[in-house]
């Protein structure tokens, strides 16, 4: 079974993820070392900071620099993490803010959102007006969406992929999160999974394999593939670029 990382910091000198190639090529290197050859680069945008034209820009430069030392055994997808605000709206074309040539786009919100009108909305018209797939990021982030798994039921059937950290399936987090977060997952709520690797520090590789070997025993084998199945279709879609 192929074995997808679908949200990292990973891009050098780019972000708050990691700050030199030698530390890039590490994190690479761990996830290798666990199995994992496909991953997915997904600096943060900041949609009320940079436009997306400046951004794109310094991400392809910085991508440019960094691809000569890719691994040729690994397969990297180039994306964003987008923090949408109403400024994000100001741009009718957001394509290349995706997974690489996917439809699919990664797409953080406030995490003391409530998910109401306003955050619906803003999901409608990514999805209508802009012809894109929301991923939304670490589900387990969003304290109403842990609350309330039927507001999480709810964009998912509007369309919306859910990704959680693998960081919170590791033997040192936090059991009752855990726990529930498991359930979600064997109830299908959740979609992929993602390092959200910035460093050995923050958000640590290290913990990818024992985090997806817990799903497989606690969710089962068959949830465990079709999680890598979404995540593969995304990959694979995006690579088409």
């Amino acid at each position: 079974m192929q074995l997808y990382d679908m949200h990292s910091h990973i891009l050098p000198a780019f972000d708050d993820g990691a700050k030199t190639v030698e530390d890039s090529l590490s994190l690479i290197d761990c996830l290798k070392q666990q199995g994992i050859n496909n991953i997915c680069l997904t600096p943060h945008f900041y949609t009320n900071e940079m436009s997306v034209e400046d951004f794109v820009e310094k991400r392809a430069e910085a991508f440019e620099a960094f691809r000569p030392h890719i691994p040729e055994d690994v397969n990297i997808v180039l994306g964003a993490e987008v923090y949408v605000t109403h400024y994000l709206f100001n741009n009718q074309d957001l394509s290349e803010l995706t997974y690489g040539d996917s439809p699919y786009i990664l797409t953080e919100f406030p995490y003391d959102s409530k998910f109401g009108e306003q955050t619906m909305r803003q999901f409608d018209i990514i999805m209508r007006n802009c012809g894109l797939i929301p991923v939304m990021p670490h589900v387990e982030r969003y304290s109403h969406l842990l609350d309330h798994p039927d507001v999480i039921e709810e964009l998912r059937d509007m369309g919306v992929i859910i990704q959680t950290n693998i960081s919170n399936y590791a033997d040192k987090a936090p059991f009752f999160r855990k726990r529930k977060l498991l359930k979600y997952i064997s109830n299908g709520l959740i979609d992929i999974l993602g390092s959200d690797a910035h460093s050995f520090h923050h958000n640590t590789p290290e913990v990818f394999a024992r985090a997806i070997q817990t799903i497989s025993d606690k969710c089962g084998a068959d949830v465990l593939a079709e999680m890598m199945d979404t995540a593969a279709e995304i990959f694979d879609s995006a690579m088409k670029k």
